[in-house]
């Protein structure tokens, strides 16, 4: 979902929960005929995106506060991988995801407002930026084992012409 949330943004087109879910079920259907698990890493992501959607990516290990504000800076919005029970989030359902994927559209002072697809209060969600920071962890293929992956972000770079 955060991957179709960020063409949306690209494209400049509105998203509504009819179009995201009907998307959403069209992008499955896509992964599964193309051999992608249910669960991603960044890389895979990113070959889904430049596939499926025609985006222009880059996948990057250097995380940090300054690599993150440089990206948005430029208008880019980011897509991060978590460990999902690390977020906090009080809108998860009970202890929330092992991995999750979100959308980084800025920040504020201490704070990085995102777009989060884990709950229908994700639209501009606020997180600390430690908490995020600490809990970006790329998928390991285990979920018990979240907190050994990478740190990464697909940074989304615009919509091939």
């Amino acid at each position: 979902m955060a991957l179709i949330m960020v063409r949306h943004f690209w494209t400049r087109s509105p998203l509504t929960r009819a179009l995201a879910e009907e998307e959403l079920q069209e992008l499955i259907s896509w992964e599964e005929s193309n051999g992608f698990p249910q669960d991603v890493t960044t890389e895979e992501l990113a070959r889904i995106a430049r596939e499926h959607f025609g985006l222009i990516t880059r996948v990057s290990t250097d995380l940090s506060e300054e690599s993150i504000e440089r990206e948005l800076r430029a208008g880019r919005p980011l897509i991060i991988p978590a460990a999902g029970r690390d977020l906090g989030n009080p809108y998860f359902s009970g202890d929330g995801p092992w991995y999750h994927m979100l959308v980084i559209t800025g920040f504020k002072g201490d704070r990085y407002i995102t777009n989060d697809p884990g709950t229908k209060r994700g639209e501009n969600f606020v997180y600390r930026k430690d908490v995020l920071l600490n809990a970006v962890h790329d998928w390991t293929g285990v979920k018990e084992e979240i907190r050994q992956g990478t740190k990464s972000m697909l940074i989304i770079e615009g919509q091939a012409s």
